[in-house]
């Protein structure tokens, strides 16, 4: 079998080169052209938007479907994906995107490998603690390595061996790279995955002082970042984590897919993640009686452990029970069953939940898998119960902790013990003038916002994609990174680290869940694929080519603020071309059709302005940049 050859000469003696199909003697395939003239043509960019049937219908699909369907990306193992051309394109123009705010910022590029050693892992102590999520490998030779998941111990570990002065600091570097997680249960496509691309900023300073004027500066460069999608992002405190420091914000993104629960107010910029979120500390209700009468002190429980203790809480305590992960301590909390809810005067009240991110900051060795703990805590005690081991030993090694919500004023520190199958275990209370006395309520939209009067919280679901963190030494004391000081050039001291970063895989995910509609996704323009498409009809191919040479200004070598413009010029009916743009969600498309025939205009379509507008070439690229800017 052979192959057509077309010479040099022959493809410039033609505007378009046409495969030729072996299957079909003497007969040219229409099935896909390549050009030369420089445009961006569908026909030379591979596209596979067809042969995918929606797989909830039309009404209400799923975006991550949608990303599918439209040719973005395909899935190759669970939690892998494969980036198509399109794909790549929105997520190199999110790559771009960060290169130029970090740029404004000061921060180099670099790019660190993707293997890491366990060695720095356990300097870190971060080995076992991540051990279930990451990737490990052994090399023939014996030596231990892992899937980096994030770099602070190789970056941390590559700056400590160069800079030893603190004239060589401040410092500020990053990377946009692969990044690998052993993900249990990969789901909501490219949200939760076992590879991902992400930014990591890693900022290094002398002082705390500096550090946290550096840390500000990232803020301001992250607020910029997320502002130039022109969508409404949350800034919210957030807690550190397994990643370590004490000060930390997430980026997030309002979404359906949210796992995550931002609490807003509804009157100031009070925003933080439902881990750390508070509510202002209402009265409990003591007095079902006319709540009319109500004065609005606060009401204080005293409560006294004893052999009736279950009675004096019975009436109006809700009891939350969980158990620690070696079984040895059962944890027993008291909250009220209702509060006492007060905006403006206007007063409610309502039932209370558990809030298990503060029972999980209390006690983080909690186990919150276990679904019967106090069978769990039973099973375990009878473990004990061996001939060698004496009931008083066995007494010594187990306890339950009893923990009360805040709102409880008064608790009597006096300790018992209670008798658990004829064992006696000691009952230890917190006591009244504990620190650790927390807020055990559950938040909810409608609660009082702890910083303004008038306030009222609301909790939404949202998509964490950014993360900034002031780690201080968290890795630089136990990498010894250290650097001598102007006023002790003698000594060393750690170096104050930050690190901040944005899931670049999750935005793309996210924004478009945002912005999809009945009929496709819709990009905003920084980072959509092309920010406008031409449609023409099958005679109206040539002024397509002068449209496009319009809206990209070509031959102008004054032009300013190029559109990235892609052709369709595909052989197919103009419906189907039209259906297919909007699937894909490019901000603007052109329809050179019927108008252009008649009086040299195009149609321009905007779904997000809902605008739908003739417009005569010669005003066309003006006004395609002024519904732009808008996206």
């Amino acid at each position: 079998m052979k192959s057509l050859y077309l010479s040099s000469n022959a493809v410039r003696a033609f505007p378009r080169i046409v495969l030729w199909s072996p299957y079909k003697a003497n007969a040219i395939s229409q099935v896909r052209f390549y050009h030369e003239d420089g445009r961006h043509r569908v026909s030379g960019f591979w596209i596979p938007t067809g042969g995918i049937a929606p797989s909830k219908g039309t009404e209400n699909e799923d975006s991550h479907s949608l990303l599918i369907r439209a040719g973005f990306i395909r899935q190759a193992h669970a939690g892998i994906f494969q980036f198509l051309p399109l794909g790549l394109r929105v997520q190199d123009k999110i790559a771009q995107l960060v290169d130029k705010h970090m740029a404004r910022l000061g921060a180099s590029r670099l790019s660190l490998s993707t293997f890491s050693s366990e060695e720095l892992w356990q300097k870190t102590g971060r080995l076992d603690s991540n051990n279930s999520e990451l990737f490990r490998l052994v090399d023939r030779k014996g030596g231990k390595f892992l899937l980096s998941p994030t770099h602070e111990e190789e970056i941390t570990s590559l700056v400590g061996s160069i800079v030893k002065s603190y004239k060589d600091l401040p410092i500020r570097l990053y990377q946009t790279t692969r990044k690998y997680r052993d993900e249990p249960r990969p789901r909501q496509g490219l949200l939760r995955t076992r590879e991902f691309l992400m930014k990591d900023l890693y900022t290094f300073d002398t002082t705390r002082s500096e550090a946290s004027q550096t840390y500000k500066h990232v803020r301001e460069s992250y607020d910029a970042f997320f502002k130039e999608f022109k969508i409404p992002f949350l800034t919210a405190e957030a807690a550190s984590g397994e990643m370590g420091g004490d000060i930390s914000h997430e980026y997030h993104l309002k979404t359906r897919k949210g796992e995550d629960e931002i609490v807003i107010c509804n009157s100031c910029n009070y925003a933080a993640n439902e881990e750390l979120a508070q509510s202002r500390l209402m009265h409990t209700i003591s007095d079902r009686g006319n709540h009319d009468e109500w004065t609005g002190r606060a009401t204080s429980y005293t409560l006294n452990p004893s052999n009736d203790f279950q009675n004096q809480i019975q009436h109006d305590s809700l009891q939350w029970v969980g158990i620690n992960r070696n079984r040895s301590i059962l944890v027993q909390a008291f909250m009220p069953k209702e509060i006492e809810i007060s905006i403006r005067g206007e007063k409610h009240i309502r039932k209370t939940q558990i809030n298990l991110h503060a029972i999980k900051r209390r006690f983080p060795d909690i186990d919150l898998g276990v679904e019967d703990p106090m069978a769990t805590f039973r099973k375990h005690l009878q473990l004990q119960q061996r001939p060698e081991t004496s009931k008083a030993e066995i007494s010594t090694k187990t306890k339950i902790l009893r923990v009360f919500d805040i709102r409880y004023a008064k608790i009597s520190s006096s300790n018992e013990v209670s008798s658990i199958d004829g064992l006696e275990v000691p009952i230890l209370a917190e006591s009244e003038e504990s620190i650790d006395r927390i807020d055990l309520v559950k938040i909810e939209t409608g609660d009082p916002c702890p910083k303004c009067p008038d306030g009222a919280l609301v909790v939404e679901s949202a998509v964490e994609l950014g993360h900034t963190f002031l780690l201080g030494t968290r890795y630089s004391t136990p990498l010894k990174a250290t650097v001598t000081t102007k006023d002790s050039p003698n000594s060393q001291v750690p170096m104050q680290m930050g690190c901040h970063g944005i899931g670049i895989s999750r935005l793309i995910a996210a924004v478009a869940d945002a912005l999809a509609d009945d009929k496709g996704l819709n990009w905003p323009r920084v980072i959509a694929p092309y920010e406008a498409v031409i449609v023409p009809t099958e005679d109206t191919e040539s002024g397509a080519v002068e449209v496009y040479d319009v809206l990209t200004g070509a031959g102008d070598r004054t032009a300013s603020e190029v559109i990235d413009t892609l052709l369709d010029d595909r052989k197919k009916q103009l419906g189907w071309k039209l259906r297919d743009a909007d699937m894909i969600g490019y901000p603007v498309v052109i329809v050179v059709g019927k108008h252009w025939t008649q009086g040299r205009k195009c149609e321009v379509q905007c779904r997000r302005l809902g605008l739908k507008e003739v417009v005569p070439v010669e005003g066309l690229r003006s006004f395609v940049q002024k519904q732009l800017r808008q996206l």
